[in-house]
């Protein structure tokens, strides 16, 4: 299978811990060179799998707090963000995995995080609690799967783009919305402004060919509003007053009953 591209493909990895980059490194990207080194220092498992359906990831690499702060901030500088950060807890010395998530934050509420730790570390209520956004915050503990990295990284990846997707599909829907009250509030200036000519009897209005329309089509033709058509009490008393007066009795019954 052919690797799939995805419109932001960019994941950070963020550790103190030089093998556990190459580890992301081996299993994120396709094809490997290597396999995966067979020790107890490795994160991950030593399976050895077909990733050929992988898409291709960019990946980016932060030793410290600090510089994957400053590597998400150039990103959204340069209107390129990252979508999703594996984030390790333990990064002495300097800010931790937390501060770091919690500073992050500050700028970017769109990142996807996951929050890596190992047992002895800091537990599931300390992050949340610190973090928040818990829509967007994932929570796994070393050691992990090759295929669980993977699946969280493709399914996250997708989640940023389909968010962000719909996210403008939403602003388009707003500024066509705007566009067409603008548009409708300047026919209708431009349709009342100065005089119509009306019929002082039946109210129609003249329009500029010298036609005499009624009122709902001329204000149709000119703004394309629709109208709904009912008929007034008034109008109900002319024309049916046998209706009229039948509802009228009706009216009278209901109010006496409740009174």
């Amino acid at each position: 299978m052919k690797n799939k591209m995805i419109k932001n493909n960019r994941v950070l990895i963020v550790d103190d811990q030089e093998e556990i980059h190459k580890d992301f490194e081996e299993v994120l990207n396709y094809p490997s060179e290597k396999s995966i080194p067979d020790d107890l220092a490795s994160a991950f498992s030593s399976d050895k799998r077909d990733d050929s359906f992988l898409p291709k990831f960019e990946l980016l690499h932060a030793r410290s707090g600090q510089e994957a702060y400053n590597i998400v901030k150039e990103s959204l500088e340069d209107d390129n963000p990252i979508a999703v950060i594996y984030m390790d807890v333990r990064m002495p010395p300097g800010w931790d995995g937390i501060e770091t998530t919690r500073r992050i934050r500050e700028i970017d509420k769109d990142v996807e995080v996951v929050i890596i730790t190992a047992y002895n570390e800091k537990p599931l209520s300390e992050i949340v609690n610190n973090i928040g956004l818990l829509h967007k915050l994932l929570y796994i503990r070393k050691p992990f799967a090759r295929e669980e990295i993977q699946q969280i990284t493709i399914s996250l990846v997708e989640k940023w783009n389909v968010e962000k997707e719909l996210a403008e599909k939403n602003r388009q829907l707003e500024i066509s919305e705007q566009m067409l009250r603008k548009e409708l509030k300047d026919a209708l200036a431009k349709m009342l402004n100065g005089f119509l000519p009306i019929c002082a009897e039946c109210k129609k209005i003249r329009d500029d060919n010298g036609v005499w329309n009624q009122i709902d089509t001329y204000i149709q033709k000119h703004t394309g509003t629709k109208f709904t058509y009912s008929i007034c009490p008034e109008c109900t008393e002319k024309l049916y007053p046998t209706l009229y007066q039948r509802r009228q009795k009706m009216m009278s019954k209901k109010d006496n009953k409740e009174s």
